[in-house]
């Protein structure tokens, strides 16, 4: 059981995005049911990547915003036109 849990943790974003064809989310899915550990850590990533979805969406503070350019205008090694 130690290769299908490696296989579908492996696999876990991709199925999470959607982006596992029919065969191979059956897999996991199929697995997930069986191994309670594989389906903690499922549910752990599932839910880590809700959070961050819904605070993607909240502007970034402006303060935020003029640290990030100071520092990249600071350490881009492009020359500034």
């Amino acid at each position: 059981m130690k290769h299908m849990c490696e296989e579908s943790l492996e696999k876990i974003y991709f199925y999470l995005d959607g982006e596992l064809n029919w065969w191979r989310r059956t897999r996991v899915q199929r697995h997930l049911r069986r191994c309670q550990p594989c389906n903690g850590a499922f549910e752990f990533e599932a839910k880590f990547i809700q959070v961050i979805r819904q605070k993607g969406a909240e502007p970034a503070p402006p303060e935020l915003i003029d640290r990030l350019r100071t520092f990249l205008h600071e350490h881009t090694d492009e020359p500034t036109v």
